[in-house]
């Protein structure tokens, strides 16, 4: 379990007075982020919020928006020059950009690395959502074996153990800027966990990772694999070893070292997940052995029994207690 940065910060355009939106948006970025033009495309003006945060040597925010480009132009660089390099990944809506006469359009689950050191224009469609990650160009080089990126890298959605590690990528990001408790160590293990989940969605380190870290981003990817199956009954070790791309007993040990099992973890989160259901129930409608059937049981009895051990209710104790 990761613990998370302290250092957050918040923008918002909403508050703000229409013609002074764009001039505070431009101000506040330049502050948190990255120093560029605003050019707002929607008649009521210029709505976007962003969040960041720091986790270690990392910036990461999150920006949701209306219609609006920005460019970062080579006077606000020679202004404001910043050693680093971006990703995007798009969350909702479109996303396009142009640096160095390459062009990009991304969509749902596209991802884009690029070289902040050169002018870029990036606009976003109504709508759109979008993490952001600011990487030290020295950081980037390292980890990554490139000195810079002559166009933008994009990377469209992706199938298989690419893609388990790209949910597993972005849902970091997302939890490194969510509510969890800090810790002064925290933010140091993000910072490692995330370039190496880049760096295998990337493929492009220099060399073979070091053991720890392909582990790290095995287990995220296996995690994020039975996290999206919990409703298959069949769901098993080996189906997710294959679809991270490592062997059965590669993924035994993983777990092992987090002192559990494969098995284990499956059952532990379906049945957080049918205590979660069952509390909601009444909201959802759900009968008890449709709750079951959507948590990957299909024997009533077994489900049952799991659950009184796990929580000291049956379902229906708790259930009832929830409908009061």
């Amino acid at each position: 379990m990761h613990a998370f940065p302290e250092h957050r910060c918040f923008i918002d355009t909403v508050p703000v007075p229409p013609e002074e939106r764009v001039r505070y948006w431009e101000e506040r970025c330049r502050e948190q982020l990255v120093s560029f033009r605003c050019s707002p495309h929607a008649d009521e003006g210029l709505l976007a919020q962003q969040i960041c945060v720091e986790a270690g040597s990392l910036r990461i925010g999150r920006t949701r928006a209306n219609a609006h480009v920005i460019e970062r132009t080579p006077e606000s660089i020679r202004a404001f020059p910043r050693e680093s390099i971006f990703m995007n990944l798009v969350l909702a809506g479109g996303v396009f950009a142009y640096q160095r006469g390459h062009a990009a359009k991304l969509t749902a689950g596209g991802l884009m690395v690029y070289d902040a050191r050169y002018p870029y224009l990036l606009g976003g469609a109504p709508g759109f959502d979008i993490i952001h990650l600011d990487i030290p160009a020295e950081l980037f080089r390292a980890r990554f074996g490139r000195e810079d990126m002559s166009h933008p890298l994009q990377l469209d959605e992706a199938d298989g153990a690419s893609r388990l590690y790209r949910q597993a990528l972005q849902r970091l990001l997302l939890d490194a800027m969510g509510d969890a408790p800090a810790r002064a160590d925290g933010a140091v293990a993000i910072d490692e966990a995330v370039c190496e989940l880049l760096g295998a969605v990337m493929g492009q380190a220099q060399g073979p990772l070091p053991l720890s870290a392909m582990s790290a981003g095995h287990l995220l990817a296996a995690r994020e694999y039975i996290e999206a199956h919990l409703d298959e009954e069949g769901l098993a070790a080996h189906d997710v070893a294959a679809h991270v791309g490592i062997s059965e007993r590669h993924l035994r040990r993983l777990f092992a070292a987090q002192d559990t099992s494969v098995a284990d973890h499956i059952l532990q989160r379906r049945l957080e997940r049918a205590h979660r259901l069952l509390q909601e129930r009444q909201a959802r409608r759900l009968t008890i052995a449709e709750t079951a059937y959507r948590c990957g049981f299909s024997n009533h009895a077994h489900f049952s029994r799991v659950f009184k051990q796990r929580y000291g209710l049956t379902p229906s104790e708790l259930a009832a207690r929830a409908a009061h």
